[in-house]
């Protein structure tokens, strides 16, 4: 009887062993890749004075000889505009949103093109919601 009782045993802790090595070697079906590349298009539009239905942008700091519907001369300097823009997949103005980007810019360089950002890009497709803060020149 203890030979039944001792084979039973060894059986079962053969079984147990097998069993727990099967699991912990399968390797998932698919495995998750990261995603290395993110690829979007948000659209600036700045009002001009006159188009107040599609303007996404405006002027609301500029230096003492600028105003606030055209960029300052020279190089746009001393300018802040906020912005708040849709975002797409590709570069056409039209087709639906996936998300919205809303911040500000500020030309802060007086000989060339320069400018400090900073955006919040909120993005939802494909059930996926999230959002990244963008800063810096």
């Amino acid at each position: 009887m203890a030979t039944k009782t001792q084979a039973a045993a060894l059986l079962l802790c053969l079984l147990i062993a097998a069993s727990s090595a099967t699991v912990y070697s399968r390797k998932p079906r698919h495995p998750r890749t990261p995603c290395r590349e993110l690829t979007f298009f948000f659209h600036d539009v700045l009002f001009n004075g006159h188009n107040h239905d599609n303007a996404t942008a405006a002027i609301v700091g500029s230096p003492q000889w600028g105003n606030k519907t055209a960029m300052a001369k020279p190089n746009n300097f001393g300018d802040m505009v906020v912005f708040d823009d849709p975002i797409t997949l590709d570069n056409n103005f039209h087709p639906p949103p996936v998300g919205r980007a809303q911040g500000m810019y500020l030309y802060d360089q007086w000989s060339t093109y320069g400018a400090w950002l900073g955006v919040l890009v909120s993005v939802q497709f494909d059930g996926v919601r999230g959002d990244v803060e963008l800063c810096g020149r």
